[in-house]
């Protein structure tokens, strides 16, 4: 009889163990259950989220000049173009507008076959442009013309940039030995020089008016 009393007694510690099992696992889905719900629900607005735009560049204007087809001179425009902190930049960016034209009349002052390949300042102010060969056709064609594309880059450079007080046009690393017109591209151009020369060219009356 005894021996049947202590098999029924030694059930009662495992269910006691089970029951205790039971109470600590219903515990731990107890506390973990609502936050799987929270993030369940948090999970899309995540992924909904947009990223911050990109911030916008700041623009400026500039003057550039043309020669005029027609006209004979140089013709004036304004446009707004990013905002470059680096010099060698700025100058990439005028140098690259004066390729392009609207189709009024006016002409590229800068050859789009000319790629710049270096650009810096020295300490008396003149700018040297070193383009690659596309820049010598700056100097093919009417004399008159080319001597106008020339004075539109350096007083589009002069007039946008005050540090810039000669250009000095460069190939391959080297002088660019050639003279367009009057203009001798051997030594550095003094845009004020060109500056008087084209005012007095612009405000010249057509011909036939009294």
């Amino acid at each position: 009889m005894f021996a049947g009393l202590w098999r029924r007694g030694s059930v009662w510690p495992w269910c006691a163990l089970g029951l205790t099992s039971c109470a600590i696992v219903g515990a731990i889905a107890w506390e973990v259950w609502p936050r799987t719900a929270d993030l369940s629900l948090v999970r899309p607005r995540v992924q909904g989220t947009r990223a911050p735009s990109a911030a916008v560049p700041e623009r400026v204007r500039v003057r550039l000049f043309f020669p005029h087809e027609a006209k004979g001179n140089l013709v004036e425009e304004e446009r707004i173009v990013p905002r470059r902190s680096a010099l060698a930049d700025r100058v990439r960016e005028v140098l690259q507008e004066l390729t392009r034209t609207d189709g009024t009349g006016a002409v590229p002052a800068c050859p789009p076959a000319a790629q710049l390949r270096r650009v810096f300042l020295d300490q008396f102010g003149i700018l040297y442009l070193d383009f690659n060969k596309g820049i010598e056709t700056l100097a093919v064609g009417n004399e008159s013309r080319a001597a106008l594309a020339v004075s539109a880059i350096v007083l589009s450079l002069a007039t946008n940039f005050s540090e810039v007080k000669r250009v000095q046009f460069l190939t391959e690393g080297h002088d660019w030995f050639a003279q367009v017109g009057t203009v001798d591209l051997r030594r550095p151009l003094q845009p004020q020089l060109l500056e008087e020369q084209t005012r007095s060219t612009v405000s010249a009356p057509p011909e036939g008016t009294p």
